[in-house]
């Protein structure tokens, strides 16, 4: 981290997106995730990672430039940078609150893993849900650096947003946590432990509050046999601290 916050403080916006190998070399560091949300470049991340920051920056396919927080809230853990990225891809809320219940596959995972992670094409999910009274819980790998991740569907649609660990079967203010951004030193979950995210429903009434554009369709955004994990590699971005 120490490394990445010092490459950034000699790298500007326009020199940044000329060198594309230091872009590539940050990304590896970026010490949460994101996901766009729109044209505009607005990106979803986790409130943690970003609320004691000086500076932000968002980095993506080759770029890194300075974010500002356009709206947050640290009771829920959202927050919403604003860029002047123009992504390729943005996410897709379900319209109707997808069901909760565990078993289901899905894919989420850092933005920086995603980088490096060959032969995505063919990964259909990397995680599971469980049943958990405390938002959305994941049987997932997730490690510090996943938070600000998406969660996705089979379908390719947003169904969260990921967080921290926590023990399973411990819910509420006795349930120690690990947050999963390594800007944060907020360790305590061991054992058996799950990833939490915060859900749709929760995410939808948080960018309605702020009036931040966003698409929501019960379509499915994917076919059977097409990749929720290529999918979330277009829509990520990494957030860098500093």
């Amino acid at each position: 981290m120490l490394m990445a916050c010092m490459l950034m403080a000699d790298v500007s916006p326009a020199s940044a997106q000329a060198n594309v190998s230091s872009a590539r070399a940050l990304a590896i560091d970026a010490h949460a995730s994101g996901v766009f949300l729109n044209r505009q470049g607005d990106v979803l991340t986790a409130a943690h990672a970003v609320e004691r920051c000086g500076t932000v920056y968002v980095l993506k396919d080759g770029q890194v430039v300075q974010a500002s927080v356009r709206a947050i809230d640290a009771s829920l853990d959202l927050a919403v940078l604003s860029t002047t990225l123009k992504p390729y891809l943005s996410a897709t809320l379900p319209l109707t609150d997808p069901a909760t219940h565990g078993g289901q596959t899905v894919f989420a995972e850092a933005h920086a893993v995603l980088q490096r992670l060959s032969e995505r094409h063919a990964l259909l999910s990397n995680a599971v849900t469980i049943a958990g009274r405390d938002g959305l819980q994941l049987l997932s790998g997730a490690r510090q650096g996943a938070s600000g991740s998406g969660v996705l569907g089979s379908a390719g649609l947003l169904l969260g947003m990921v967080v921290e660990r926590v023990p399973v079967g411990l819910t509420g203010y006795n349930a120690p946590i690990t947050t999963l951004s390594k800007s944060t030193t907020k360790l305590g979950a061991a054992g058996s432990t799950a990833v939490r995210a915060v859900g749709v429903a929760q995410i939808r009434q948080f960018l309605d509050a702020y009036a931040i554009p966003f698409a929501v369709s019960d379509q499915p955004q994917l076919g059977p046999h097409q990749s929720p994990a290529s999918r979330a590699a277009t829509l990520s971005a990494g957030i860098v601290c500093g």
